[in-house]
């Protein structure tokens, strides 16, 4: 750091910082970005000092008191990110320009918005968007000293990209679908709000799953036990090596993360009639919050994925008054549930002129493409209120 920014110092591990110290930076909605959960992807080897996702935090203090920090990841390519710039980095190739090594701020392999610069929620406004703009020239200025091409703040807040543009940050816009509950007391409530012949189909998947000889359940709390890890790793790692190629965590995450995140994790777990694990999913919650993150099965039985992946989770966030259900990338079987399309925000940072200008010109075309996508696919959902007077299917 320059002289210009004598309070941020780069750290490059999360051991850096006491569990108490971050934590009290981390907003309710952004939990992912909670000390522990950071730590675990290090102390795991999921990510670290050298690799593909290399540690770099700034922090910020002021007479020793931790103020704000901003985690970042030097990176060599973009797996893992979810919001996909392999365009550009095509196009950087073909100018024989290296793209890579660049900057990403996000949660690695968690396509989960959250608040990217965290920031002491004890300082007054004025305080706290100092702090904000302080780290974020601080992060372009270590790029420039590194030689990245670029630094890319992803799944970041609405309200962050204000500080993002102050700092030369261009925004863009992609999208999820996510579950909202609108006071519902119950299950039913929630079916009556979609077209009748969504809700026939939730109820027909539903009781398909009831008549088999299955037992889902859901775990939370002391009723998650050690072996439980063991069991979502090897539906985790079965859904990767179907689908997707290499797993990004090991065995060694999952079993540490239900140790020291116990408090966090929501399990729904399906067994079959001799009490053998079948398939299930693995989620987090905070607060008002619960998140969708993994799901696996070791056999095929139709209709489980929906029941473990999103009518249980609606039904939890429906009895504890939670006001989000998201489940990640990916959307048309969500859609179809009720979730609605909202916008995911990022920014972006190019240091190559020739470059800056092309995907700037990209992204200012791109946001009002999304933003018409969404208002599309929410006037077809199969939410009443959202089809503007369609929604007269009764």
């Amino acid at each position: 750091m320059t002289e210009t920014f004598t309070n941020i110092v780069c750290e490059t591990s999360f051991q850096a910082f006491s569990k108490e110290e971050w934590n009290r930076l981390v907003p309710e909605d952004s939990m992912f970005q909670e000390w522990e959960f950071l730590s675990t992807l290090e102390s795991s080897g999921c990510i670290g000092k050298s690799g593909d996702w290399e540690i770099r935090i700034l922090s910020y203090r002021e007479t020793g008191v931790l103020l704000g920090v901003l985690p970042f990841y030097k990176r060599k390519d973009s797996y893992g990110e979810y919001i996909f710039d392999f365009q550009w980095a095509d196009a950087f190739h073909r100018a024989g320009i290296p793209y890579y090594p660049k900057y990403s701020s996000a949660v690695p392999f968690t396509p989960v918005t959250g608040s990217r610069i965290l920031v002491s929620p004890e300082l007054n406004a004025e305080k706290f968007s100092e702090i904000q703009k302080s780290l974020l020239d601080a992060l372009v200025s270590k790029g420039e000293e590194e030689s990245v091409s670029s630094v890319h703040i992803l799944f970041c807040k609405e309200e962050e990209l204000k500080s993002g543009k102050s700092s030369g940050f261009v925004p863009r816009i992609t999208h999820q679908y996510h579950w909202f509950n609108k006071d519902f007391q119950s299950f039913e409530d929630y079916l009556g709000t979609l077209v009748k012949d969504r809700r026939k189909t939730i109820r027909q998947e539903r009781k398909k799953i009831a008549n088999l000889p299955i037992r889902i359940e859901t775990l939370v709390g002391d009723s998650i036990r050690p072996e439980h890890a063991d069991i979502f790793y090897s539906f985790y790692n079965d859904t990767h090596s179907r689908k997707w190629g290499q797993a990004y965590l090991n065995r060694q995450f999952f079993h540490t993360i239900f140790e020291v995140m116990k408090h966090r994790i929501h399990l729904v777990l399906a067994s079959d009639e001799s009490g053998n694990p079948i398939g299930g999913s693995f989620n987090f919650y905070r607060g008002d919050y619960l998140f969708g993150r993994y799901w696996g099965a070791l056999s095929h039985v139709p209709n489980l994925h929906f029941e473990c992946c999103y009518y249980q989770l609606i039904e939890f966030a429906i009895q504890n008054k939670m006001k989000r259900v998201e489940a990640g990338a990916q959307g048309e079987h969500k859609f179809l549930r009720g979730y609605e399309a909202v916008p995911m925000y990022s920014m972006h940072y190019i240091y190559n002129q020739s470059g800056q200008k092309a995907i700037y010109n990209y992204l200012e075309k791109e946001i009002l493409m999304e933003e018409a996508n969404i208002k599309e696919y929410n006037h077809h959902s199969p939410i009443k209120s959202l089809r503007n007077g369609d929604g007269n299917d009764n």
